[in-house]
This record gives C-alpha cells, structure tokens and sequence, in this order.
C-alpha cells in the first residue's frame, strides 16, 4: 500500500490501517440453467488509512464480480 498523495508528490512515506466496515449480508451462490455456477455477491466495505506524512483516505470496494459480468450486466426487474 502506498500513500496516493505521497506518490503524486515523490514523497515516501508509511501506511497505518484505520477503521474498517464491511457487509455481511449471504448471498447464496447458485447454478444456472446450464450447470454453471454462480457468485452473485453484493456485500462491499470501506477502510480508512493513514500516512506517517499526516495524510488520510478512505478506500471502498464493491461487489465482486462473477464470472458472466454481474453485476455490471445484471438484468433490472424494472427493465
């Protein structure tokens, strides 16, 4: 992990994890219609960092992706 303030400015620095949150709602994997399984994961979280130069930011991670593209390519209901 490096400081993206630090290294825009050619600076070095060290990087202390801070409070963290994550979801943690299930989301049962599945196989579709062709045998072919399924990860529909829609659980993300957030964790804050510190730099030892004084600079903080906080970095969130979404869904991770299956392999057929959801949810980029998820089909709305209220399509």
């Amino acid at each position: 992990m490096i400081c993206p303030q630090c290294r825009a400015e050619g600076r070095r620095s060290t990087v202390t994890a801070g409070a963290g949150s994550m979801t943690s709602a299930y989301y049962p994997p599945f196989y579709d219609e062709d045998g072919k399984h399924h990860v529909h994961d829609a659980n993300g979280g957030s964790q804050e960092f510190t730099c030892s130069n004084g600079h903080r930011w906080r970095e969130s991670t979404g869904p991770a992706p299956c392999w057929c593209g959801w949810p980029e390519k998820a089909v709305r209901a209220d399509a």
